[in-house]
């Protein structure tokens, strides 16, 4: 289920585990104060309780799970970090006893209710555990928003706060954040406030106050340079340098970047969807969307060259062939004046 979908859900039936899976801290905040809302505030202090997994173990946390509620109907414990469940090798430096924790997982107290916030984007499947904790557990699904999601929960938000939002603003606010729902909430904090006497946040407001991310700035100057506008290039390079941005990764962002619009240009003129996009090449909707308003401004003919010239750069770089930053520019250089 969806984090907004728990509170009705309490209202039938309150499941003795779940998982809380998804990497938007925005989300897993908002199901975190939700179940707190299942004690009375005077039940937090005795019925209550929250294992840090990174610090403490599974046998606490099934001995306190497995105690009976206090003066209450209900114990609510919190477990975070559960690094176990996903793949690679377990790097904290507690040792964890997962036998007992799955024979909880298949009997459970029923007084008790056990949520396991687990802040990534996939566990592991393939683990017994896993499988185990998926089977016996309800899934809270607090992962990324797709575009349409994320405009409809940030409108809605901004019309509770009494407050109205322009089309272009709020595609600018989503797009500054790089479609991350946290990181745009962060930002509606400064914009509410700016907008205190109009409650009217503007396009011009966004662009003020809302910073670009690294992303959004090296797309500005890869559009300078495909436009040939070798002094806007020069600027908006100049600015990435003053913001302590190694040039190695400014090229490696500079060729995902390149290649993702290549890989749009070609899939959309062989007739594939966005949906079908974004499942295909596994890319969020969002950036699948800004890639098909992007690319027809640009003829394959120069997003070859680009990938090509980057490619080539990276590698000088890579082998200490040249001073970075003095690379970098003489491939605008030369880029800007060769494919005209």
């Amino acid at each position: 289920m969806k984090v907004k979908e728990l509170s009705n859900s309490f209202k039938k039936q309150i499941a003795p585990i779940y998982l809380v899976l998804g990497s938007e801290s925005q989300l897993q905040d908002q199901a975190r104060q939700i179940f707190l809302q299942l004690l009375p505030p005077e039940e937090l202090e005795i019925n209550f309780a929250e294992f840090d997994l990174e610090e403490e173990n599974l046998e606490e946390v099934v001995g306190e799970a497995n105690s009976m509620p206090f003066l209450g109907e209900r114990r609510l414990i919190f477990v975070i970090n559960p690094e176990f469940l996903q793949g690679g090798k377990n790097t904290t430096v507690v040792e964890q006893d997962l036998t007992l924790f799955s024979e909880y997982l298949k009997h459970p107290q029923p007084t008790t209710t056990l949520v396991i916030f687990a802040p990534y984007e996939k566990i592991d499947k393939r683990k017994k555990l896993t499988k185990l904790l998926q089977k016996n557990s309800e899934l809270v699904d607090a992962g990324k928003l797709n575009s349409n999601e994320l405009t409809t929960v940030l409108k809605q938000q901004i019309v509770t706060a009494g407050f109205q939002i322009e089309d272009e603003a709020l595609t600018q606010l989503i797009q500054r954040s790089n479609s991350d729902y946290s990181l745009a909430n962060s930002e509606l904090i400064k914009l509410y406030t700016y907008a205190a006497k109009t409650h009217k946040i503007t396009i011009n407001a966004v662009k003020a106050l809302v910073p670009q991310t690294l992303d959004n700035n090296v797309f500005d100057l890869l559009d300078a340079l495909l436009h040939n506008n070798l002094a806007q290039a020069k600027l908006c390079y100049q600015q990435l340098l003053l913001l302590k941005n190694d040039p190695i990764a400014l090229v490696a962002l500079a060729i995902s970047q390149i290649r993702l619009l290549l890989q749009v240009k070609i899939l959309n003129k062989r007739g594939m969807s966005s949906g079908k996009l974004a499942n295909y090449l596994q890319i969020h909707p969002y950036r699948i969307k800004l890639a098909l308003q992007q690319e027809s401004r640009y003829s394959l003919f120069k997003l070859k060259k680009a990938l090509y010239d980057l490619i080539e750069m990276d590698y000088y770089m890579k082998t200490g062939q040249g001073n970075k930053e003095y690379l970098f520019e003489l491939f605008m250089i030369n880029f800007t004046q060769t494919y005209k």
